[in-house]
């Protein structure tokens, strides 16, 4: 396993491109994992990825499935697909998805993965994830008194991942960072024909 170290929004989405990228040159399908505290902006960040691409990566080549929801697009709305909860059918789907690159959101992807070929952990301040988490569970203080007491990922044993890389998410960087490779493509894309 090989640590790529932490980093903030934007220069941390620049690392995870390459590591990508290197790793589309040596196969045709990159697994990451995107795990983080309840209220780290997991499900936020993934539904960006799916929504405006990733660096050079457009969104037609990208699959996000956030717990057990495969999320798609076209244009602009998210389009999504409920699947079982069950490991044996995310993993199965996952393999057989045709996507370049997927994206799987859980607070413990070991649940529904055995391997990723990138874990990314998303951090975040905490009161900014505490925050979060009272706007999500406003109506539910109990909910939000469940999550507001889980500090650690907890990881499954037979979880395996060749590299990993600490994304901290306290602001809008990561979707500026999106939309600017979003219009680098739309551009070039014009250029190009």
């Amino acid at each position: 396993m090989i640590d790529l170290g932490t980093f903030q929004g934007k220069q941390g989405c620049e690392v995870l491109l390459r590591a990508v990228n290197d790793l589309l040159r040596e196969k045709g399908k990159v697994v990451i994992a995107l795990a983080g505290l309840p209220g780290s902006g997991k499900t936020h960040v993934a539904k960006q990825f799916v929504r405006f691409g990733f660096g050079s990566i457009p969104r037609r080549d990208i699959t996000v499935i956030d717990d057990n929801t495969v999320y798609t697009t076209r244009f602009w709305r998210l389009h999504w697909d409920k699947l079982p909860g069950e490991k044996k059918i995310i993993g199965d789907f996952v393999g057989s998805a045709s996507a370049k690159v997927i994206f799987f959101s859980n607070w413990i992807p070991g649940r529904f993965l055995d391997n990723a070929d990138i874990m990314i952990f998303l951090t975040t301040d905490e009161e900014i994830r505490l925050a979060r988490l009272q706007r999500r569970y406003r109506h539910h203080p109990d909910k939000f008194l469940i999550q507001k007491e889980k500090r650690t990922i907890p990881l499954e044993d037979s979880f395996r991942y060749g590299k990993s890389l600490t994304l901290i998410n306290n602001s809008r960087e990561i979707t500026a960072w999106l939309i600017q490779w979003m219009i680098k493509r739309i551009i070039t894309g014009i250029c190009n024909h």
